[in-house]
């Protein structure tokens, strides 16, 4: 997923990846729940859990995954770049690791199938978030991502 979306990193632009990433990703949560619902033979339940995984896992690949780390560099000023892709990079980091280290604990205490909803719900959240606010870089020059990105009066 990852070689694949460096190639369409420039061909596709920042955005569209992103929003199909996160759509995909929650695309993929919703198969996870569907699995993990007691309404399917072991079988069935076996291969939508293991299908939604390796969904998720390209869908993340090909856009949520690299996608930020280029991105923050081209819309913030030049003045604050090294510190604000300082900052970015640890609360992403921070919020991966609080991920991980929680994931086992809440899915026994919440089940699969409200865990899987509720990360399904974030990539919505993200998928949203893309479509009305991320700024589109492809093909612009760092001068005029900032001027896109200045506040209309």
């Amino acid at each position: 997923g990852s070689i694949i979306s460096t190639v369409l990193m420039d061909k596709l632009g920042r955005k569209v990846l992103l929003f199909w990433s996160f759509f995909g990703m929650a695309i993929s949560m919703i198969i996870q729940a569907t699995g993990a619902s007691s309404l399917l033979l072991n079988t069935g339940a076996l291969y939508l859990s293991v299908g939604g995984m390796l969904m998720f896992v390209f869908t993340f690949a090909l856009g949520a995954g690299p996608v930020p780390g280029l991105l923050l560099t081209e819309i913030f000023p030049s003045r604050i770049r090294a510190k604000a892709m300082a900052f970015c990079m640890s609360v992403h980091w921070v919020c991966n690791f609080l991920v991980g280290l929680l994931f086992l604990r809440l899915l026994e205490k919440l089940g699969p199938q409200l865990l899987y909803s509720m990360f399904a719900t974030f990539c919505m959240m993200a998928v949203i978030f893309v479509k009305r606010n991320v700024v589109e870089t492809k093909g612009k020059s760092l001068q005029e991502i900032e001027i896109a990105l200045l506040p209309q009066d």
